[in-house]
C-alpha cells in the first residue's frame, strides 16, 4: 500500500476530494486541475467550453472525456431486414468523428446514453479562459476506462437500431482523449448540460 499525500504539485496547497473514487479534481486554492493515479499527482490539461448561456444559468462545470477517432464496423448481424436501419450505422461509422465520454459520477448506463446521444449529434467545444468561483465536479472516470466505456457507447447506438441487432464485432481507433469542463445546471438528483459555443 502506496500513502499518498494529497497536495496540489503546483502551489501545495491540501486538496479535497469529495468523492473516494475521484481520478482529477480541481484545487481549491489555485484552481490547478490535478489528476490522482498509481504514481502519485500530475497536473492535467483542463480546457473548459464556452457557454451560450448567461452564467446564473450555470451551475457546475462537469468533466467529458473528448476522443478524436473512428469506429470500424467489421460484422454486423440483426434479424430485421431494415435496409435504413443498416444504411444510418454505415453512414454514421464511415468516416473519422468526436467520441464523448461522460467522466463524473453517473450510472454506467445513462454516461452510454449520453455519450450516444453526443456521438451522433456531434457538439463541438469552443474554448473559453476558466471561469471564477464555479464549482468543478471529479472526474472519477479515468482516460483508460472512458476508452472501455466507449465500446459500450457504440454499442448502445447501434443496439437503438430499429432491425433487431444480434452481433456486432468492431474496433475502436482513437488519440489520446482531451479533458473538457461543460457547463451544467442541477436537475434533482442529476445534471442538465447547458448549451455550448461553436
Amino acid at each position: 500500500m502506496k500513502l499518498l499525500a494529497l497536495r496540489c504539485p503546483t502551489c501545495a496547497q491540501p486538496l479535497k476530494p469529495q468523492n473516494p473514487e475521484v481520478v482529477v479534481l480541481r484545487c481549491g486554492n489555485c484552481e490547478t486541475a490535478v489528476a490522482i493515479n498509481d504514481t502519485g499527482l500530475d497536473t492535467v490539461a483542463l480546457q473548459f467550453a464556452a457557454s451560450a448561456v448567461e452564467p446564473d444559468t450555470i451551475d457546475a462545470w462537469l468533466p467529458l472525456w473528448l476522443f478524436n477517432g473512428r469506429v470500424n464496423i467489421t460484422s454486423r448481424q440483426t434479424q430485421g431486414r431494415n435496409k435504413q436501419a443498416q444504411q444510418d450505422s454505415e453512414q454514421l461509422w464511415g468516416y473519422p468523428r468526436r467520441l464523448y465520454v461522460p467522466a463524473w459520477d453517473m450510472p454506467t448506463e445513462a454516461a452510454c446514453q449520453l455519450g450516444g446521444d453526443m456521438v451522433q449529434r456531434q457538439p463541438q467545444f469552443q474554448r473559453t479562459t476558466q471561469p471564477q468561483n464555479f464549482p468543478f465536479i471529479e472526474a472519477v472516470t479515468t482516460q483508460e476506462d472512458a476508452l472501455k466505456l466507449l465500446e459500450f457507447v457504440v454499442f448502445n447506438v447501434e443496439a437503438a437500431r430499429k432491425d433487431w441487432l444480434k452481433n456486432l464485432q468492431f474496433t475502436i481507433e482513437a488519440t489520446t482523449p482531451q479533458l473538457w469542463a461543460i457547463p451544467a445546471q442541477q436537475a434533482g438528483s442529476g445534471w442538465r448540460l447547458q448549451p455550448v459555443t461553436k
